[in-house]
């Protein structure tokens, strides 16, 4: 953000320290040199840094992460640009009053005249300037023929971004990673923990691997907020991993996870970077719907899909392998007459199964948990259920004691010893169950507002874009037909990016009207306004071209940039367009009018485009800023031939100025 304000916020001041130049050099006598061109583009300067600063607005106002990340530039602009132009107004005079002593190359009673010099071309010399005047000359010669080519390069460019690459946050320059590996749901946490150690002498054994953090379980605490978190299983573990520098991980990162791919194929194992948006996939394609079974077969059918589409990798669904599960049948008849419950039921054969928790104790620092546990009379574990023993565990005396074992109690031939050692006796298990089956079911069925759901998920291969390996698994899986009641949508960093773009785009029509009604305040008519307005397609033509030849991704922050540019090319049309219609108030000829102003217009507005572009030059390596230092360079390279040449031809136009006048 302060490198772009850098560039932006000295705007203003070029426009000052320009116009205060110029005549000094004409002669005008100090003072009024020093302060004319303030009080002449007080209001149309502010007007324009308002403009510039609101460009920026819908960034700020966006709720989602990728806005919130990025609201900083307008905060920074708004109070840079807001500061420069008091200062353009206030110090800038002050330093010129100092600094510049031009030799005069008029006389101070004729530069003081307010009617124009014959020669008042004279002042602008080079070939910087005549090749100006050429270009001028030509576009109000045939101004349609400038119309259909400035048109024709809009569509050029319009085909021309088929063909940018697409993305949305690229990944952070960072040198560490992470590496999720996940076996099927069930597997014990002994088997993760052995294959994690694998791998991890594996990795130590590369060069470029520095240091490793290893967790079974789970995510480790939050040591990075930019990273996606993973459902709690025994069977999921990760390994943390730390390279010599983050080069060296770009260069490895793709042959340690075929590595990992070929040699441990009953696992997913994924290699991930930290991204700002931290999606836990890519590519997903999420199936909603009542029937589990015909979610099934709708992720079967993406997953063939995408299999056969080499330009994704690493495919899965959000779903667990399926789990044998045991259903008991629980006979109340049977075992109301035996005086066993529900829970007794239950809580015995949990004592046969994995046992109760009834305490615990330390070994050393480590918590241990003690369990009770029913065993056979080897001590084995029972291995026929139908045997197992249920126990009662004895609530309540009332409703569970038999009708002989009462007449017992009252005639005093048992005790309430031997009655409580009947009672809390153990019985076989096939006498209070009527079906003992095991079947497979799913071990959780996602929702998604409510409705069943399943993901199918994937990543792009290795040197392939996001946003082209969607377009090449969407345009397969859109055309699966899909029963009444299912439907298909996108998740992952597709659906973070309309998101994004929703929220950005959704405060942009305030940003317009805010725009239009700054310019209709500053010249009072429409048809000016309307002038500008005409030329914002054109930065498309610019961000295209300079996209095309670095092979810099179009992606979230190259938006915010090309934005950004609306408001640039705003700010410099105002300042043209003010200048116009001062000079056709001194009662230039219009033709002559439109050529001047754009001749002493062409300093300042490429200088200070020159500022900003130069100013983009630290950011162009950078992994997240990179693309929207190029948009805005190239955009507003253009934007600058633009609003020198295409602004005077729309303005002849508009107002229907006649060649010869």
């Amino acid at each position: 953000a302060f490198i772009l304000a850098m560039g932006m916020l000295v705007d203003n001041a070029i426009v000052i320290i320009d116009g205060i130049l110029v005549d000094l050099k004409a002669g005008k006598p100090r003072m009024e040199a020093l302060t004319a061109i303030g009080r002449q583009t007080a209001m149309p300067l502010l007007g324009a840094t308002l403009i510039a600063i609101i460009a920026f607005l819908p960034i700020f106002l966006s709720p989602d992460t990728a806005g919130v990340y990025t609201r900083d530039l307008f905060i920074v602009l708004a109070v840079s640009l807001l500061l420069s132009w008091v200062l353009a107004l206030l110090h800038v005079p002050l330093m010129a009053n100092r600094k510049l002593h031009p030799t005069p190359t008029k006389a101070p009673d004729e530069a003081s005249a307010d009617v124009p010099s014959a020669n008042a071309g004279e002042r602008y010399q080079g070939w910087a300037y005549q090749l100006l005047r050429q270009l001028l000359g030509f576009g109000l010669r045939h101004r349609w023929s400038m119309v259909l080519a400035m048109v024709g390069l809009l569509l050029l460019s319009l085909v021309g971004f088929r063909f940018m690459r697409q993305g949305f946050f690229p990944d952070m320059v960072y040198d560490q990673l992470y590496m999720e590996y996940k076996l099927p749901e069930g597997t014990n946490s002994t088997r993760v923990l052995k294959d994690l150690q694998e791998i991890e002498r594996y990795l130590k054994s590369r060069p470029e691997v520095k240091d490793i953090t290893l967790s079974v379980g789970g995510t480790p605490g939050r040591y990075n907020l930019v990273r996606s978190v993973a459902n709690p299983s025994l069977a999921y573990g990760e390994l943390i991993i730390d390279f010599t520098s983050p080069q060296d991980l770009v260069d490895n990162m793709d042959e340690i996870q075929h590595y990992l791919t070929t040699h441990y194929p009953e696992a997913y194992v994924k290699l991930k970077r930290y991204n700002l948006m931290f999606k836990k996939y890519p590519i997903e394609a999420q199936f909603l719907g009542p029937d589990p079974a015909v979610l099934h077969r709708l992720a079967d059918s993406a997953r063939a899909i995408m299999e056969r589409t080499p330009e994704v990798c690493l495919i899965t669904s959000d779903w667990e392998p399926r789990v044998p599960v045991l259903h008991i049948e629980y006979d109340q008849v049977a075992a109301r007459a035996l005086g066993l419950s529900r829970s007794d039921v239950s809580m015995s054969l949990l004592t046969i199964g994995g046992g109760i928790p009834i305490g615990s104790f330390y070994d050393g620092r480590h918590k241990e948990s003690i369990y009770l546990k029913c065993l056979d009379e080897q001590g084995r574990p029972v291995e026929e259920l139908t045997n197992a023993q249920v126990f009662s565990t004895l609530p309540s005396l009332n409703g569970l004691m038999t009708e002989e074992m009462m007449v017992k109690l009252r005639s005093g031939n048992i005790s309430k010893e031997e009655m409580v050692e009947s009672l809390m006796g153990s019985t076989p298990l096939r006498q209070v169950v009527k079906e003992i089956r095991l079947a497979w079911e799913d071990p959780v069925i996602p929702r998604y507002n409510g409705q069943r759901s399943q993901r199918v998920q994937c990543s792009p291969a290795p040197g392939m874009e996001t946003e082209k390996a969607w377009q090449q698994v969407s345009a397969q899986l859109e055309q699966l037909p899909l029963p009444t009641g299912y439907s298909l949508q996108w998740q992952g960093e597709k659906n973070a990016s309309q998101r994004s773009m929703k929220y950005l785009f959704k405060n942009f029509p305030l940003a317009i009207i805010l725009m239009i009604a700054i310019l209709i305040m500053l010249f009072k008519d429409y048809r000016k306004p309307l002038i500008i307005f005409c030329c914002i397609p054109l930065i498309i033509v610019g961000v295209v071209a300079v996209m095309l030849l670095t092979g810099k991704t179009f992606n979230f922050v190259a938006i915010v940039g090309t934005l950004g540019l609306i408001g640039m090319l705003i700010k410099n049309g105002i300042v043209l367009m003010d200048e116009i219609t001062l000079q056709l108030g001194r009662g230039v000829a219009p033709i002559k009018a439109l050529i001047d102003s754009a001749q002493s217009r062409l300093r300042p507005v490429m200088m200070a485009s020159l500022t900003t572009i130069l100013g983009m030059i630290p950011l162009l390596t950078d992994a997240m800023f990179g693309s929207l230092a190029a948009s805005i360079m190239g955009g507003l390279l253009f934007a600058s031939v633009i609003t020198l040449v295409f602004i005077p031809v729309l303005y002849a136009l508009f107002f229907k100025i006649n060649t010869k006048n």
